[in-house]
């Protein structure tokens, strides 16, 4: 499912630059997926920080930061392909980047999965550990040996 997903973007993208080369020129379209790199990095690292405050902020609050950590997927993500050149990567990348899109992905992954998730009929590994130690030994681990001065 990857593999063509692979190449039809790669020929896409291969066709795009082709396009745009023609008709405002091969310099120019340099500039342009350079500069669109630039603006994509820049806004990467101002939200990549800001999703990392609200990680933190949630996590001295006691709260879990599972939709923030779900953010920072999705803005590696949207990395990965503003480092890939082209122009429908970039969009979809700067897509990735700004808040509000990013929050409909993530609620579209999480429609999309969450019967996956949330089944009763899912399978898993639980690792279970025999004691093997007699009644004794354990008496002795929750025994807690000090000393106590009064004055």
């Amino acid at each position: 499912m990857i593999f063509p997903l692979f190449v039809v973007m790669t020929l896409l993208e291969i066709y795009v630059l082709v396009s745009v080369g023609e008709s405002i020129g091969g310099l120019s379209t340099i500039l342009l997926v350079v500069i669109t790199a630039l603006i994509g990095s820049t806004l990467l690292k101002q939200q990549g920080f800001s999703t990392l405050a609200k990680v933190q902020q949630k996590t001295m609050n006691g709260q879990t930061p599972a939709f923030e950590m779900l953010e920072g997927v999705v803005i590696l993500i949207s990395g990965v392909l503003l480092l890939t050149p082209g122009f429908i990567t970039d969009f979809i990348g700067l897509l990735g980047l700004i808040p509000i899109s990013r929050t409909y992905f993530i609620n579209q992954i999480l429609k999309k999965n969450a019967q996956k998730i949330f089944s009763k009929n899912r399978s898993g590994f639980i690792h279970k550990t025999k004691n093997t130690q007699s009644p004794q030994q354990r008496h002795k681990d929750n025994t807690i040996e000090g000393e106590f001065w009064e004055e």
